[in-house]
């Protein structure tokens, strides 16, 4: 009995990871290191970031042997074989285009343009397209656009960069000039919910090492190192020509937002299509050097730095908040706090700014939410979710209704992902018990995903944030089902999830009469998929799945029974002897009756392929008909009566010839 294909919950989860939970470094480069970088590739049209940017997906990217080594809360260290990292533009310049649409800065924009997703998604389907994939890749981009984002907020400091890598050339960027940036960028006038003081400086010296020793720029960083206090890695290039056609091509559009893919588009215009509008060639070598040099800056620096940090915010905020004498004083505090005029100052500046939205950064709420954010990033999901829940309370207490939304949603995906996460390296989750089951449904999922939802449709007016929410819960619910063999527990929230999804995507596209939508037909395949492996059998009977014709296994008996049924052969009775020879035996179809989704399942598929059809793409149509082929004969037509005319299947078997 084979399951309609589909993008396996485990992918999609590591996408999240990679995409959302992962550290954001910021890239500022020099004009001579930019053009140091155009020389190595032959292209004048790059620059440093877009050259790195690929990079951070060291799962790909990776060196051999490639190890994390990261130690969580309780003092227990875990290798990784990825640690993927985001680098983007510098902060300045991400504030910039934040605000070039010159709304009011208090006023919480939308995550994305929808009208833009269902653009992209459209010329995704075109082989002509800068932005072509195939089919079954297409639900993970549509995923990837979703949660990938760049936009700077003060409630979610997951985009907050975690360090700034300044690039300099070795021959003509001086000390000074080194200096120079440092202060410039310090100087900026970051937003009052930033803290300046946690992020990690670090320097990439580019050189060309056929002109300089190393022993020369070992000393340069030396200078660095003593002189500004700031650490650095050194990046050999080779100049010297070579006749080696040994290039390495990265797709330029790999981890790029909505709004960058659409500039893409937009820049091609009707232009014919080349290879190099898509990739990025660069020399093998420097692949190599650029491989080595982002895990060896990940690694020794900015892993330490981030644990560093959480031990230092742990010891000092958390742990005296969580006592019982911190709670005390928080409560009193609360009470007493307008005294004196010393007290209502203090109050003032670390309490919640209702006109500007935000914590102020040195106060505690703030230091707590970066603290649980950086633990979810390290992987201590359970310590990040006890972060998330403590600080929950005294965001509701400030009514900052915008802070609690966004930490509610954080405890709901910092808790599936405890639940998912394995023991060890060898040793997977233990499956929860029933009640726990029960408890994570009933008191956190269904009431946080409400609440959240609520806040951000109705009192900000930002849909887009509840969208992410629930393809987020969806999919991590969807994974942990599957993995407990439970699917069970969560099917119908999964579908409502999903369902909540599409009708604000449909409500939003309606004014634009776009009746076929890429976005419906997708989330309608992937209902299908969660109802297919929506079934009632527990894991050790999933063999009757394997072979719907074939009957079921006899019974096996213990041998002391079957002594017992030897010692009784002489007493058998006529009546016992009788047998019924047009007795029906079942087999293992008969078995799973009621237990399965499958027609369920093959209705969503069929409402898929009814939208892929109206977009012409009948090549899909056809292909997705496997998915329904448990319940229905394909391609061709019958007799039977799901293929008349007026019905769906009969259409689409007609339309997709």
């Amino acid at each position: 009995m084979p399951f309609p294909l589909g993008t396996d919950p485990t992918t999609v989860r590591q996408l999240l990871l990679q995409h959302t939970f992962s550290p954001l470094v910021s890239v500022q480069s020099t004009h001579s290191a930019d053009v140091l970088f155009q020389r190595q590739c032959l292209n004048d049209s790059i620059s440093v970031l877009s050259v790195l940017k690929p990079y951070g997906n060291n799962a790909k990217y990776s060196v051999p042997n490639q190890r994390f080594k990261i130690t969580n809360s309780a003092l227990i260290s875990r290798a990784y074989s990825s640690f993927p990292v985001r680098f983007e533009a510098s902060f300045p310049e991400l504030m910039s285009i934040q605000n070039s649409d010159n709304t009011s800065p208090e006023k919480l924009k939308s995550l994305f343009s929808i009208t833009s997703l269902e653009h992209l998604l459209k010329s995704s389907t075109q082989t002509s397209s800068i932005s072509s994939r195939p089919h079954e890749k297409l639900y993970l981009e549509f995923f990837r656009m979703v949660i990938s984002s760049n936009r700077i907020v003060s409630f979610d400091t997951l985009n907050h960069p975690v360090a700034q890598i300044f690039v300099i050339d070795y021959h003509t960027d001086s000390l000074e000039a080194v200096r120079k940036l440092i202060v410039e960028f310090r100087n900026y006038n970051f937003p009052k919910y930033f803290q300046m003081s946690d992020l990690l400086m670090h320097v990439f010296i580019v050189y060309d090492s056929q002109m300089v020793s190393e022993q020369d720029v070992h000393a340069y960083q030396s200078k660095l190192q003593g002189n500004l206090s700031v650490t650095s890695t050194a990046v050999p290039l080779s100049m010297v020509a070579s006749n080696d056609n040994n290039y390495v091509k990265l797709f330029k559009l790999e981890s790029a937002t909505i709004e960058e893919e659409v500039q893409s588009i937009s820049l091609q215009h009707s232009k014919e299509l080349k290879e190099e509008d898509v990739y990025l060639k660069l020399p093998k070598a420097l692949d190599t050097v650029l491989k080595s040099r982002c895990h060896e800056f990940v690694s020794r620096y900015l892993i330490p730095h981030m644990e560093a940090k959480i031990r230092l915010w742990g010891d000092q905020i958390l742990a005296p908040k969580k006592s019982i004498t911190g709670r005390f004083f928080s409560v009193s505090r609360k009470l007493f706090n307008n005294n004196s005029s010393s007290d209502l100052s203090q109050g003032q500046q670390t309490s919640f700014n209702h006109q500007g939205n935000y914590y102020y950064r040195s106060s505690t709420e703030q230091s707590i939410r970066k603290l649980a954010d950086w633990s979810l990033i390290l992987k201590d999901f359970k310590y990040a979710y006890s972060a998330y829940d403590l600080i929950k309370k005294d965001y509701i207490n400030d009514k900052a209704w915008v802070y609690v939304a966004s930490t509610q949603g954080m405890c709901i995906i910092s808790l599936l992902l405890t639940q998912t996460q394995p023991l060890s390296s060898d040793t997977p989750p233990q499956a929860p018990d029933k009640n726990t089951l029960r408890k994570i449904r009933h008191d956190i999922i269904e009431p946080y995903t409400d609440n959240l939802s609520y806040t951000f449709k109705s009192r900000l007016n930002v849909k887009t944030y509840a969208i992410r929410a629930y393809l987020i819960v969806a999919e991590l619910l969807l994974s942990m089902g599957i993995m407990f063999s439970i699917p069970w527990w969560f099917g119908d929230l999964i579908e409502s999830y999903y369902l909540k999804c599409m009708g604000e995507f449909d409500i939003h596209l309606a004014s634009s009469s776009k009746s076929p939508q890429v976005i419906r037909a997708l989330l309608y395949e992937r209902l299908g998929y969660t109802a297919s492996h929506n079934h009632f059998i527990p894991g050790e009977f999933k063999f009757l799945l394997d072979d719907g014709k074939s009957h079921v296994p006899k019974r096996e008996f213990k041998e002391d029974t079957l002594v017992m049924e030897e010692e009784k052969d002489h007493e058998i009775t006529e009546e016992e002897m009788y047998s019924n020879e047009r007795k029906l035996y079942p087999t293992r179809a008969n078995a799973l009756v009621g237990l399965t989704r499958f027609r369920k399942s093959s209705a969503w598929y069929l409402l898929a392929m009814r939208e892929w059809l109206e977009l012409k793409d009948k090549a899909y149509v056809r292909t997705l008909m496997e998915n329904v082929s448990e319940c229905f004969e394909v391609p061709e037509l019958t007799d039977n009566w799901y293929d008349r005319p007026e019905c769906l299947l009969g259409i689409l078997k007609l339309k997709s010839r």
